[in-house]
């Protein structure tokens, strides 16, 4: 029998370049064709056994579902990432249509962890892709992150203060539920590898619960200098994102979840879950960890 071949679509990304490198990396009995799938594909670092083909999932509105569906010609399971802005849905939708028509067996779909009856605006979008998904006769598999630490880094960034042992946040003293990428790409990886046993499964990928000020403290501890967290107002970060070219309608919505959980009014988004543990065999990565990982980048 051939080898299974995997698609991962958001391949230049964190978590779909940390994916594939895991898989990349597999060296079990049963092996998998591993295809790396980017509009651009000329920024795919190169891989040994991995084929990259172009797929830019915005032609399609133009030129319909053909050069998308060849694209995936062959493909048996495909890793769903889209970007941060409100043409994920389409995006998302024609990925979906393509799949089926390509006779993809199984899609594994990176969303958003929220409750069933959120009213968070880009959490609902994740939500109707599921649910479209779920609709289109493929099996599937949700995966529901929290917020990445990787976002951390860009907190520092877009405060401007790297260097000054702030940590600037618009979270208010609420806490929230943290998972890092390399967790996320694990699960992605496990369930592309076994697909069967996952299928018609959401999982909740948060796996620590932290206030701002308690991860300045960790900052503290790893740096051993005396960090401390800044509450700014979320305005200041929808500005912030938005003069440097995101979607301002996509980041409108991240700012309300800012606004949200400060008030308290979020407690969803701060639910932990013991999924990499089950399904990967190993203890989740701390926060702690994370930090001692990047080091070097809080100098």
């Amino acid at each position: 029998m051939d080898p299974a071949q995997v698609m991962i679509i958001g391949a230049t990304g964190k978590i779909g370049g940390a994916t594939l490198q895991l898989l990349a990396d597999d060296r079990s009995a049963d092996p998998l064709r591993l295809v790396a799938a980017s509009r651009r594909p000329e920024t795919v670092p190169a891989r040994a056994g991995v084929e990259v083909r172009q797929l830019d999932l915005d032609t399609a509105e133009l030129q319909g579902l053909s050069a998308l569906v060849e694209a995936m010609a062959g493909i048996d399971r495909l890793l769903l990432i889209t970007g941060y802005g409100v043409r994920m849905l389409t995006q998302s939708k024609v990925a979906i249509d393509a799949a089926r028509i390509a006779g993809v067996r199984q899609v594994v779909h990176i969303g958003a962890h929220a409750a069933a009856d959120t009213t968070v605006v880009h959490l609902g979008w994740h939500q109707l892709i599921e649910a479209y998904l779920a609709a289109s006769g493929m099996a599937f598999t949700n995966l529901r992150p929290t917020a990445l630490m990787q976002n951390l880094m860009l907190l520092i960034d877009v405060g401007g203060v790297r260097g000054t042992d702030v940590l600037p946040h618009y979270l208010g003293s609420e806490p929230t539920s943290w998972v890092d990428v390399a967790d996320v790409a694990a699960v992605a990886a496990r369930v592309l590898r076994d697909p069967v046993p996952h299928a018609g499964r959401s999982y909740g990928l948060g796996t620590e619960s932290l206030t701002m000020a308690e991860i300045a403290t960790l900052l503290g501890e790893v740096t051993g200098r005396p960090w401390r967290d800044e509450a700014r107002h979320p305005d200041r970060f929808l500005d912030a994102v938005v003069a440097a070219g995101a979607d301002p309608v996509y980041m409108e919505c991240v700012r309300n979840i800012f606004v949200r959980t400060a008030a308290g009014t979020l407690p969803d988004l701060n639910e932990t879950f013991d999924t990499v543990e089950r399904l990967v065999g190993r203890p989740a990565i701390t926060m702690r960890s994370f930090l001692d990982r990047h080091h070097q980048q809080l100098s």
